[in-house]
Formats: C-alpha cells, sequence, structure tokens
C-alpha cells in the first residue's frame, strides 16, 4: 500500500513553495486561525477554567460603567460613528480571509495540475463563494459554541453554588472528552464541505451533508491528516520562537549597551526588531496557511475522486501477518 500522507505533504509543499502568490491570500487566510481543529485545545480549557472570573469581572465592569454613561447626542453620534467604522473594517477584513479561503482552495487544486489563476481571479472566485463559505464557517461556530454552552451551563451552576476545586475539574475533563472531538469534527467537515462549495459549485446545505459524509467515510485519514498537521504546527511554532529570538537578542543586545549614551536608540531597535517579528510572523503564516489549506485540498481531490485509500494505522496493521510470517519461516 503506498504512502498516501507522504504523496499529499510534499505535493502541498511543492505547491506552496512554487506558486508563490499563494502566499498574499495565505496571509489573509491566516486571519481565520491555522490549525483551527486544535486551537481550542490551547484556548478553550484556559477559559474554562476562568469563567467565573470572568463572569465576576463582566459583571463588576457592567455595574460600574451604567452610571457613567453620557447620552449626550454629540457623544452618542461620535460612539455610534466609531462603532460603525469599527464593524466596516471589520466586515472588510471578514469578507477579505473568506474569499481568500475560498481562492486558496481553488488554487491549490488548480495547482495540483500545474495551472494556475492570478491573485485577483482567485479572489473573484473565492468572493462569488462567499456566502455559502461564511455559512459553513458560523454554523460550525455556532454547533460547538453551542455545544459548550450547553455542557457547561448546568456545570457552571454547580462551581458556583459549590465553589469546590473538584467542580471545576470535572468541567475540564468533560471539555477534554466532549467539547473537543466535537470541535476536531466539525472543524474537519467543514474543509471538505469548503472544498465541495469550492471546487464541486454546491450549495450551503448540500455541501455540508456530502463533507460530512467524506468525513464520516474517511475519519480515520481525517484525524490522523489532522494529526500530523497539528505536529508540523507544533514544529513551526518552536521554530518561530527561535527566530523570535535570534532576531530580537541583537537589538535588545545593543540597545542595552547603548542606552546610556543614547537613550532614544533603545526605543528605535525595539521598534526595528518588533517589525521584523511580525514581517517575520506574516511570512511564516502565510506559507503555513497555503501548505495546509494545499493539504486538505489534495486530500479532498484524493478521497472524492473514488479512489481506494487506506489509513497509516490501516496499512500498518496490514503488514502484520507478512512480519508474523517471516519470523516463523526463520
Amino acid at each position: 500500500m503506498a504512502s498516501l500522507y507522504r504523496q499529499i505533504l510534499k505535493k502541498a509543499w511543492y505547491i506552496a513553495r512554487k506558486f508563490r502568490y499563494l502566499w498574499l491570500l495565505g496571509i489573509f487566510v491566516a486571519f481565520l486561525g491555522n490549525g483551527s481543529e486544535y486551537q481550542v485545545l490551547f484556548q478553550q480549557v484556559g477559559k474554562v477554567q476562568s469563567q467565573a472570573d470572568t463572569i465576576k469581572i463582566w459583571a463588576e465592569n457592567l455595574n460600574s460603567l451604567v452610571p457613567k454613561l453620557d447620552f449626550a447626542a454629540a457623544k452618542v453620534l461620535l460612539a455610534s460613528l466609531t462603532l460603525t467604522i469599527g464593524l466596516a473594517i471589520f466586515l472588510f477584513f471578514l469578507w477579505l480571509a473568506i474569499a481568500s479561503l475560498g481562492g486558496l482552495i481553488k488554487g491549490a487544486a488548480l495547482a495540483n495540475n500545474d495551472e494556475r489563476l492570478s491573485f485577483r481571479a482567485l479572489l473573484k472566485a473565492g468572493s462569488a463563494k462567499f456566502w455559502p463559505l461564511l455559512g459553513l464557517n458560523i454554523v460550525a461556530k455556532a454547533i460547538v459554541y453551542g455545544f459548550l454552552i450547553l455542557i457547561l451551563t448546568p456545570l457552571m451552576v454547580v462551581t458556583f453554588a459549590q465553589n469546590s476545586v473538584s467542580a471545576n475539574l470535572l468541567i475540564v475533563l468533560l471539555t477534554f472528552l466532549i467539547f473537543i472531538p466535537v470541535a476536531i469534527i466539525v472543524a474537519l467537515v467543514t474543509k471538505y464541505a469548503s472544498a465541495f462549495v469550492m471546487l464541486n459549485g454546491e450549495k450551503f446545505w448540500s455541501a455540508f451533508k456530502n463533507g460530512w459524509r467524506l468525513f464520516a467515510a474517511n475519519w480515520l485519514i481525517s484525524l490522523e491528516m489532522a494529526l500530523i498537521l497539528f505536529v508540523i504546527n507544533i514544529a513551526v511554532g518552536l521554530i518561530f520562537v527561535v527566530l523570535a529570538l535570534l532576531l530580537f537578542s541583537p537589538f535588545f543586545f545593543f540597545g542595552v549597551i547603548y542606552t546610556i549614551n543614547a537613550p532614544s536608540l533603545f526605543g528605535i531597535l525595539m521598534y526595528v526588531s518588533l517589525t521584523l517579528l511580525i514581517v517575520a510572523s506574516l511570512a511564516i503564516g502565510a506559507v503555513l496557511s497555503a501548505f495546509q489549506i494545499g493539504s486538505w485540498t489534495l486530500l479532498y481531490l484524493k478521497l472524492s475522486s473514488g479512489a481506494k485509500v487506506y489509513s497509516k494505522l490501516v496499512r500498518m496493521v496490514a503488514t502484520w501477518p507478512g512480519m508474523f510470517k517471516k519470523k516463523g519461516s526463520d
């Protein structure tokens, strides 16, 4: 049985290196989060543990804010204008991120056959499918966080009532056992559904159903691919930490040395190092997005083609009889 993941990852990396115009799409896709199916693993447990403190802080802030509200016409107009501008900026970046996601899926599929479209054409293609792609992401978030709220709400009541460590530990345990797998499954179904939208032209609900069917039929392969990409994310994160230290340390060192004679130089050097870190972060995020979306797109093309593919675990188990037979013959 031929290796599945090695071929896909190798081709995805080839696409990410050769078709560099995809990086620009990758920058905007990175705003949606790389490795999103595992973000919850690092973020949500901390939120659960600090949920009680968060609610108390919001309540205290609200109680202190209400008496200070000033409803003068000028201030209301200024606040409304600020909110409107903020909302417009948010919606623009949301459109840009979703359209870039669709364009990156389309671009990776074309690059698989050494075909290409311009950045503008890919962005336009993604924009044409903006609403179904946005709908898939909204439904995915609604399912995950709705599930979280339905499970945690009664347990949170218990936590407030008893104020015990064991109740908090119970919430964390249930989060891992129930919420994490649900979040990962929904994220993977959404990836396949997005490919159905962009590459097959399917509508929202049809794409979601077919995404679920494709995942259900290949759940072990999907989880193995997610695990491999998760490890790659961790490795890239560690590389970025090392890179950040290499970039920051010289500026900090020279800044400390010359800060006595030129106090303003320290601040300049820190701004330069920060700028370099931001640029490096954007570059790494762009390449990583192009690589990851390319990997999932290629896997989708492989699975939806009807070709027989097997997970790493199945391939390992399939080799066992031959190993035992060989040992027996020896």
